[in-house]
């Protein structure tokens, strides 16, 4: 923040204007000269100049995203081999909304014929009303949805109410969206049900605490979890009611 401000500066500026001692300005200098965000010029005494800001953030993200794309080449070729050894059916414990949403934007991407759901989405409605970045990821996997059904995905949804399915029809217009009121059983649903193409299951819980909702999942890849899931998901598909959009 000190080179920022003065553009330019000696280390007695810095240490002046920042506050830092000299034996500690020393080592921050040097790292941020191997990371490419100042310039030395030769002098007595020696100057530091800092990059723009915009300038170093740009080269900050160049480099992580490369070192990201670095690290993953390694661990995918460490991860195939893992697969091609073994292939396991487990049953995973996922904790914390921003996991459990990352989890169910990625299987949705990974979808290649059908998306089967049973849901409310109020619960993502009220996750999203928490803040942008909640908002953001709610946004995206509606976009998701959108994006599958243009690619001929049949994406299935089993509302709790004729206002949920109205509320699903409109944020997804290609869904085949069908209405399971039961007496009011479904009514505040507060779970998230996906099978993914009849071999992956997530079942999503919303828990809510002094204000503060949260989501957790089990998430399973396993042959007969996801049969037993398929058919009870199926049956409930089967004696539901399409949902008829109002003219």
């Amino acid at each position: 923040m000190a080179l920022v401000q003065n553009k330019s500066a000696t280390v007695a500026t810095l240490n002046s204007d920042s506050g830092v001692p000299n034996s500690a300005i020393y080592g921050a200098l040097k790292k941020l000269e191997k990371r490419g965000l100042i310039e030395l010029q030769n002098s007595k005494p020696m100057r530091y100049k800092c990059l723009s800001p915009d300038v170093a953030i740009f080269k900050l993200k160049h480099d992580f995203e490369a070192e990201c794309e670095n690290i993953q080449c390694q661990l995918d070729t460490i991860y195939g081999t893992s697969i091609e050894e073994a292939h396991d059916e487990g049953v995973w414990v996922i904790k914390g909304v921003n996991n459990v949403t990352n989890k169910i934007i990625q299987l949705i991407e990974e979808a290649s014929k059908e998306i089967l759901i049973l849901t409310s989405f109020t619960p993502f409605d009220r996750l999203a009303e928490k803040g942008d970045l909640h908002k953001k990821d709610y946004l995206k996997i509606v976009q998701l949805f959108n994006k599958k059904t243009a690619q001929g995905v049949d994406v299935k949804m089993i509302s709790s109410s004729e206002s949920e399915a109205m509320k699903m029809s409109n944020m997804v217009p290609l869904a085949l969206i069908r209405v399971n009121d039961l007496k009011g059983q479904l009514d505040g649903l507060k779970s998230f049900i996906m099978l993914v193409d009849n071999s992956k299951t997530l079942l999503s819980t919303v828990s809510e605490g002094d204000g503060n909702l949260d989501l957790n999942a089990i998430c399973a890849d396993g042959e007969d979890f996801s049969n037993t899931m398929s058919h009870l998901l199926t049956a409930r598909w089967e004696i539901s009611k399409a949902y008829e959009i109002s003219k």
